[in-house]
């Protein structure tokens, strides 16, 4: 992929197989101990766990050049604590997680490289949990809208950002955590007010002037 050229990440695309995950597909359960490490050449996964009465609690989203499973790659873990299933049709760079612990020991800047990425990762996510814990659905709304003009969208056409994945209500109360029939609600009056719009069935266009500082 184009935007991984160039990068410390190449050494070990190199040799890198590459998988085609069709929409929906889950690639890692939680509890399980992978011995791969992967990295995303297009196409976005999604974090998240489920609660007692079955529901998902998506915490985080991982787009093109993300490497996952994050604690696995980073800490001392051996399990996977969550669940890593596509948003869309994707395709992923996989590697053995020995050969990813390697090319770190032996090469400093895909060291840093990898530490970047994932200081930025933790930080939004940090972020966006820190938003959950906002009283109103609105307002957990407007966050997580924000969260994904800023990570997930293209650049501004006509004055709108696109997120790059099909949103469907539901994708949007499981990342806030309240019924889908809710966010509905607040998606309605947010359309209303010229701040989310959807030209098409699962797109979802963000009005970046009235959103990215929330």
């Amino acid at each position: 992929m184009k935007e991984l050229t160039g990068t410390p990440l190449d050494t070990l695309l190199e040799t890198a197989k590459v998988r085609h995950y069709p929409k929906g597909q889950i690639i890692l359960y939680e509890g399980e101990n992978p011995t791969d490490a992967f990295v995303v050449k297009e196409g976005a996964v999604k974090i998240y766990d489920i609660d007692e009465d079955g529901n998902e609690k998506i915490l985080h989203v991982i787009r093109a050049k993300g490497l996952f499973p994050i604690i696995f790659l980073f800490g001392t873990a051996r399990q996977t604590n969550t669940f890593y299933t596509t948003i869309t049709d994707s395709e992923l760079y996989v590697f053995p997680r020995a050969l990813f612990d390697a090319e770190l020991k032996r090469n400093p800047d895909l060291l840093m490289y990898c530490l970047r990425w994932f200081a930025d990762e933790v930080s939004e996510m940090l972020r966006r949990m820190s938003s959950l814990e906002k009283t109103s659905t609105r307002s957990k709304l407007l966050a997580t809208l924000s969260y994904l003009s800023r990570q997930h969208a293209d650049e501004p056409r006509g004055g709108w950002k696109r997120v790059q994945f099909p949103i469907s209500h539901q994708l949007l109360a499981d990342m806030i955590g309240v019924t889908r029939e809710s966010t509905t609600m607040v998606m309605k009056d947010l359309q209303k007010e010229k701040v989310v719009r959807t030209p098409k069935l699962g797109a979802l266009d963000i009005n970046p002037l009235l959103i990215d500082n929330y």
